[in-house]
């Protein structure tokens, strides 16, 4: 077994409440990951299940068991962090073994362990090396089979590939998801980057500000955001937004009119969320109107387009396949698949108008 279950957390310093209240049943061998801004909370509850920082109010269950004041070394979790924290003075195979020395647990078995993991993260010729003599990337792995080696019940990653390259990124959260999944260990993984987060999880927390703004699979997320934040945070490049009218089954965007699709019910001032690649060149089906364009970015499979939307004031941005040739254009007639289309409330910014 090996399911988290995290009820009603909150976390005060003071009199300031850092996490107002986060629930999620996380089931053995899923993989979780917590995404947000800096400052969101996403550390500090990651370190209230590891037992590094105390609960103020709530309950953390590990393994069917109330962990509140259970210390960490109890818990049976093991934590990757961010900066790898490995003993600089010890050997790669040392710093591997080094919690297992502490269980006391036989040097025959260590040593088989630790040379069955390290083969498995290709360490194999590492292991009689310092950590200084690795690249950032090995460095990692061995923080990870550190990890591994105890055998833990959960897994706690703590943006672990933030310090290394952008290609490196792309390599290791492949070789973490693929490990995770060969060794069916509950994982619960922080990030604020949400590409990362979108490749890598079975279901996603977004936090902000310290509230659980959405819980669910990374598609859920994706196409039915339940708020403007989740929107705007989920998706590269982002959703775009523009405030638009609707009246009379129709909604009004700057100097154009369309109309209001079934799946949508709403009469009033609302703000529209619209996913770049769900404008389009003009077809069949779709509602057109003028793009006056800004900057046209040309990235080999796609390009994407800056500007506004005839009287609107807010900048969008358009995903157009690769090979459209505008670069000259001053405006661009676009039109807007209507079955793809969102509402938010412009006060609270929670979505509305959904049938």
């Amino acid at each position: 077994m090996g399911n988290v279950s995290i009820h009603n957390i909150k976390k005060s310093y003071g009199k300031v409440e850092v996490l107002h209240g986060i629930d999620i049943d996380i089931a053995d061998g899923e993989f979780v990951v917590i995404v947000g801004p800096s400052g969101c909370g996403k550390s500090t509850l990651l370190r209230m299940v590891a037992g590094l920082e105390a609960i103020t109010s709530g309950e953390i269950s590990i393994d069917d068991r109330i962990v509140n004041e259970v210390e960490p070394k109890d818990r049976n979790i093991a934590m990757v962090f961010q900066n790898y924290a490995l003993y600089p003075h010890m050997s790669v195979f040392d710093n591997m073994a080094y919690g297992l020395k502490l269980q006391k647990i036989a040097k025959a078995e260590i040593r088989a362990r630790v040379e069955e993991v390290a083969k498995t993260l290709q360490l194999g010729e590492f292991l009689k090396r310092k950590p200084r003599q690795l690249s950032g990337g090995q460095r990692q792995r061995v923080a990870m089979g550190r990890a591994i080696v105890r055998e833990p019940s959960v897994f706690l990653f703590d943006e672990p590939l933030s310090n290394l390259d952008a290609k490196l990124r792309v390599q290791m959260r492949l070789e973490i998801k693929k490990l995770q999944r060969r060794l069916g260990v509950t994982s619960l993984y922080v990030t604020h980057d949400q590409i990362e987060a979108m490749t890598m999880a079975d279901r996603l927390i977004v936090l902000n500000d310290g509230i659980a703004e959405q819980i669910g699979t990374p598609m859920e997320l994706y196409d039915e955001p339940a708020s403007q934040f989740v929107g705007g945070f989920i998706g590269s490049p982002s959703m775009n937004f523009i405030a638009v009218e609707l009246k009379n089954e129709t909604i009004h965007i700057g100097n154009t009119t369309i109309p209001c699709p079934d799946h949508l019910l709403y009469t009033g001032p609302a703000i529209l969320g619209v996913r770049p690649e769900n404008f389009k060149l003009p077809d069949s089906g779709f509602r057109e109107m003028n793009l006056n364009i800004d900057v046209v970015e040309k990235l080999g499979a796609d390009t994407l387009v800056h500007g506004k939307i005839s009287g609107c004031v807010e900048d969008i941005v358009v995903k157009l396949p690769g090979n459209v040739e505008i670069e000259n254009q001053s405006a661009l007639r676009i039109a807007v698949d209507l079955s793809k289309l969102l509402l938010f409330d412009p006060g609270t910014g929670r979505r509305v108008g959904r049938n």
